[in-house]
């Protein structure tokens, strides 16, 4: 059954100096936690999110994908 995958990028707010942490990212399959990280632009957050989803997911268990930005 296909479902959901939503990617959700949040930019960091507070006293982080370190630049690879700007954003956040986190990848969601109908409400299953993927995975999570950081990254240095939202360009590049995304494509670590989709290249974790390409390791653990198939393409058959997609139908929609989602992408938001905070």
């Amino acid at each position: 059954m296909a479902g959901t995958l939503k990617i959700k990028i949040t930019e960091c707010s507070g006293e982080i100096k370190d630049l690879r942490y700007a954003y956040m990212w986190s990848a969601w399959l109908d409400g299953r936690l993927l995975g999570q990280g950081h990254a240095f632009r939202p360009e590049e957050a995304e494509s670590k999110a989709m290249n974790l989803v390409t390791d653990l997911v198939s393409p058959d268990e997609v139908e929609h994908i989602e992408i938001t930005q905070a």
